[in-house]
């Protein structure tokens, strides 16, 4: 460390005497005005200045140095130093904002003839972040788009994403994935990845934008797409190496009760009884459970679980550019081990993007990615820990083995201990995704291309259940295996031919397009029990000794796409502007006469800036109006609903055990489309040259024909699916960009991302509601469609506190039913009994506003990113509250039952005395309806970028940095139970249930970032 300290030293002092020279000159724009504030770089020493009222600068420079002009609504320009003294330069116009490219289904457009809403996140800022998934550094930064993270467990597919809310029931709400070119589906595993091999993510939100995507993009469309080398000037490679080390800890750790006051609560619940008037009363007679509740364990199972996590990352890339070739070559290897013991994730990647000019006319190139995966599954059940594991439990008992049971309740348990140290449970993953293009351009502004893509992926799940575990040991189960197998080879050819022509002051673009895609599946599983020992695992099945518990299972499917494509895009003096766009999508999954279906759309757009009323105006540099209608469209179903499946059963015939077939369900006949039309209506306006850019959204889209399961009468039984129900979904989108200092040495930039959505469920075939999660007694979670209300919403009883007083509960009708101190719900229909007649609406997990606030601030050769990200007035249920403030013997409970109601003590309390629930129906109810709104930090990242001209180092490298990141530092929120971003399994439509979620971390992030 000495060594390496006193280098830097001696260079950062040869960087001093290194010889330099003084420049000045003027800065202008193409009126030979000066210009204000023009960014003055030396590169790549990285130091500056701005130019003053009349655009005059003076810098100092050494002769290999380049002094880079930047100025927001100009073209950049680069200037070697040589032995000039004097430089002065011109700018040109080039709208910085409107005329920065971003990627659009199969193309690229200037955001200033852009007709469509897309939003735009490029690479740099999400790069460096610890994270394993692209979505998961999403949040907040883009407008529309609502990424929330199930659960913090490494390499888990833990987000769902929602583009302008929920559109359908059975169908998918996830955004299609488009990978390069390659349209990977809605199921792609961004695990593939790397997050430092991406160039930009486009957002496409609006029917413009994703019509040419037809029944692919109901849900939105995000397109990735990674590094190349077209950038790179020189012809010297450029070589990249970055290396990040992080350390992890869990972030909002939940609280539990502790032993001695869990021994207090199920002793005073043991001793309560009806008593002589059945409202309630304490029996000192009777036996206590803990004898001594000062002496008992107080096991904190959590702390034994969860531990200080950490991530390596490694990223070595080159890059380089020719007349005749560019390319992009990378290798990353992340590795991450979880804050819950047994947990982990790694992957190994390899990503090469070439393009190759062959001729004039002719380019050919491919984007292959190549990954590995490795996943060490969460062996703990960390729900279970949360609801039962007792602190009164040990983790060994007398004999120095795993305890196996409830201490309460007695019955077998898993220890959570015993659960990561000899459980088996990993996954390992290999994707292979590939697109290659030739492209043709035998005339001026005519381009065909026909590209060859595939994705081919595969992997292997294994469990072992060793017969050590003690819950096992206890009925001498032996060991037991399982492993589960899938293979997906997807291969798609699209062919397009687009032309382009400038005349006059019209401007013409003509895409046309042919595309065919199959995606096949296979899938295998088999498990087998009582292994005498555990030795071999899951690599031998055919150990496990009880043939009566072998299981084998496998699957097929195959979905094909033929599609037709076409758009038109015209603009007039860059003024008027019009997009028409329409698709034909044929799928498989349907029958014949449903197959096809056709999904248009059309936007137009006034660039108003461009008018002589505002063309000189100094205040407005851009502004444009824009609106845009069409319809896009969803399959809804998988594979084969048309026809009727079987299920084997075994039954008994002369007391021989036989194989018999039975009806699964019946075929859904007639079943086509799901339809979603969307209105948009947009404003973008740019004041000052662009230091203040505003962009506004308006949409409303109503998806129609949704397929939903309805019941079959008669004596059929069962359900079909059948296109009946329809819902709404309507928000505003603001996103505000602005460049609030811009000097020599200090600059500071603001990005900010607000969103709306309003859903409303409008028709569901006739029925009254759609239960999503059953409504269940202690500790479920109603989650139900309802026409009229947001999907989804949570359903439950009304909770009004605790009885006090036998009148209050005579008054209720409870008598014999209810207690003093007991829960007391709200009867809606005033017949005595409380049961889901009495449910109503008691939240819905949908925000009422969400988004993001970056600040960037560059100071001197310090850079600062402090990024917020939010959500308001969305509702978590709690499903833990049910029983842990309710209180049953057998589970955990809440520290907040120490202020239970105990009579002659604390008389007004809500939360319920100690056995007054545990024969009472308990639903789900208000008392676990919280409100999850909160505002994170999520992300806080400085870098200092060494001054390698200076330092006199640049012959050996181009940028020498190192940055420190904070990651989840700070939750704002009054959600009492760890993180309020959750989601139940990962449900889209089960959002805002807290049930024990694996937990969030906390992350600190050393790296070193370094280009030769």
């Amino acid at each position: 460390m000495q060594k390496t300290f006193f280098l830097i030293l001696a260079l950062t002092i040869c960087g001093c005497l290194h010889a330099q020279q003084q420049i000045s000159g003027t800065v202008s724009g193409q009126d030979q005005l000066g210009l204000i504030g023009v960014y003055v770089i030396v590169s790549p020493g990285g130091g500056g200045t701005a130019t003053d009222f009349d655009g005059s600068y003076t810098v100092t420079a050494s002769p290999g140095d380049t002094l880079v002009f930047s100025f927001t609504g100009y073209t950049t320009q680069r200037i070697p130093v040589g032995n000039k003294t004097q430089i002065d330069v011109t700018l040109s116009e080039n709208v910085n904002m409107i005329d920065e490219v971003v990627v659009i289904g199969y193309g690229v457009a200037k955001k200033e003839d852009l007709v469509s809403s897309v939003a735009s996140v490029k690479g740099e800022a999400l790069a460096n972040q610890p994270v394993s998934r692209i979505d998961q550094a999403l949040q907040g930064r883009a407008t529309g788009v609502s990424v929330t993270s199930n659960n913090g467990a490494p390499g888990s597919g833990g987000t769902t994403i929602r583009i302008r809310g929920t559109n359908s029931v059975n169908g998918n709400n996830n955004p299609l994935f488009v990978v390069d070119g390659f349209i990977a589906g809605t199921d792609f595993d961004l695990n593939s990845l790397n997050v430092n091999d991406v160039e930009s993510i486009e957002v496409l939100k609006d029917a413009t934008a994703l019509s040419i995507y037809g029944t692919r993009g109901a849900s939105g469309v995000i397109l990735i797409t990674t590094k190349t080398g077209k950038d790179v000037k020189e012809q010297k490679p450029v070589v990249s190496f970055n290396q990040y080390y992080t350390t992890q800890s869990v972030a909002n750790q939940v609280e539990l009760l502790g032993g001695e006051e869990y021994a207090n609560y199920v002793n005073e619940a043991g001793q309560f009884v009806p008593g002589p008037d059945g409202t309630g009363a304490t029996d000192p007679t009777l036996p206590l459970i803990f004898d001594d509740p000062a002496n008992v364990a107080n096991t904190n199972w959590l702390d034994l679980v969860t531990q200080n996590g950490q991530i390596f990352n490694t990223d070595l890339s080159i890059r380089g550019n020719s007349k005749s070739a560019n390319y992009y070559v990378s290798l990353n290897r992340f590795d991450q081990e979880g804050v819950v013991k047994g947990s982990g994730f790694q992957r190994h990647a390899l990503r090469t993007n070439m393009d190759f000019k062959i001729s004039d006319v002719f380019t050919t190139g491919v984007r292959l990615n190549l990954s590995r995966n490795t996943r060490e599954n969460n062996k703990v059940n960390y729900g279970q820990i949360i609801s039962s594991v007792l602190p009164t439990r040990t983790v060994f008992d007398e004999d120095g083995l795993y305890t196996a049971v409830n201490p309460v309740s007695g019955t077998a348990q898993r220890n959570p201990v015993a659960d990561y140290n000899l459980r088996v449970d990993n996954r390992l993953d290999n994707n292979l995704i590939s697109n290659i293009y030739v492209q043709v351009e035998p005339l001026a502004g005519l381009v065909i291309k026909s590209t060859l893509g595939a994705e081919l992926s595969s992997f292997k799940t294994n469990v072992y259940q060793p017969g050590a575990l003690p819950e096992r040991q206890l009925d001498n189960a032996g060991g037991y295996a399982s492993l589960a197998t899938n293979q997906k080879n997807d291969l798609l050819n699209e062919n397009t031919i687009n032309y382009t022509r400038n005349f006059n002051k019209n401007r013409v673009s003509l895409l046309g397009g042919f595309s065919v895609q199959r995606t096949e599946i296979e899938s295998f599983s088999a498990q087998a029990e009582r292994y005498p020992n555990d030795v071999v695992q899951f690599n031998n099945l055919s150990f496990g000794s009880d043939p009566d518990t072998y299981q084998i299972g496998s699957g097929y499917q195959l979905r094909t796409f033929a599609s037709y494509f076409a758009r038109l895009d015209y603009g007039f003096d860059s003024k008027y502007l019009l997009t028409v766009t329409g698709r034909r999508d044929g799928s498989s999954v349907f029958e014949t006469g449903n197959k096809y279906a056709f999904f248009p759309s059309v936007g137009a757009a006034w660039n108003a800036h461009r008018e002589p009323f505002l063309v000189n105006s100094r205040l407005v540099s851009r502004l444009k109006l824009k609106a845009s209608l069409g319809e896009v469209g969803e399959q809804g179903v998988n594979p084969y609903n048309s026809v009727a499946s079987f299920n084997n059963q075994n039954a008994y015939f002369n007391e021989t055990l036989l194989n018999a077939v039975i009806i699964g369900s019946l075929p859904s006949r007639d079943l086509t489309w799901e339809t979603t039309r969307q209105l948009d209506l947009g404003l973008e306006l740019g004041l000052w040259q662009d230091r203040i850019f505003f962009e506004f959204d308006y949409y409303r889209k109503t998806t129609e024909d949704l397929l939903l399961a309805r019941d079959l009468p008669g004596t059929a039984g069962g359900s079909q699916l059948q296109n009946v129900g329809s819902i709404r979904n309507e928000g505003i989108e603001i996103a505000l960009r602005s460049f609030n200092v811009s000097k020599s040495n200090f600059t500071w930039e603001t990005q900010l991302t607000l969103s709306t959505n309003q859903n409303e469920v409008l028709e569901l075939g006739g029925d009254d509601f759609i239960d999503l999660r059953q409504p269940t007694n202690q500790g479920g979670s109603g989650v139900r469609l309802i026409p009229g209300q947001p999907a989804p919403v949570f359903v439950g009883a009304v909770y009004l506190g605790t009885y006090r007083s036998a009148e209050e509960i005579e008054a209720d009708g409870q008598t014999g039913r209810a207690f003093i101190g007991s829960p007391r719900y709200e009867d809606m229909d005033g017949n005595g009994v409380i049961n889901e007649e009495d449910f109503v609406v008691i939240g819905s997990p949908q925000p009422d506003l969400y988004g993001g606030i970056r600040n960037t601030f560059t100071m001197g050769n310090f850079n600062l990113d402090i990024f917020f990200q939010g959500s308001l007035g969305n509702d978590v249920y709690n499903g833990v509250i049910q029983t842990g403030l309710f209180g049953r013997g057998d589970q955990t409970l809440l520290p907040a039952v120490v202020d239970r109601y105990i009579p002659g003590v604390n008389e007004d309390s809500d939360i319920p005395r100690a056995g007054t629930s545990t024969s009472l129906f308990n639903p789900n109810s208000t008392a676990g309806i919280e409100d999850g709104s909160f505002i994170r930090l999520k992300n806080l990242s400085l870098r200092y970028n060494l001054p390698v001209g200076n330092m006199g180092i640049d012959n050996v490298f181009r940028s020498l940095s190192v940055y420190a990141t904070g990651n989840n530092l700070l939750l704002f929120t009054d959600f009492s139970f760890g993180d309020p971003e959750v989601s139940n399994y990962g449900s889209g439509l089960e959002q805002g249930v807290a049930t024990g979620q694996y937990p969030y971390a906390r992350s600190f992030t050393l790296g070193l970032d370094v280009t030769f």
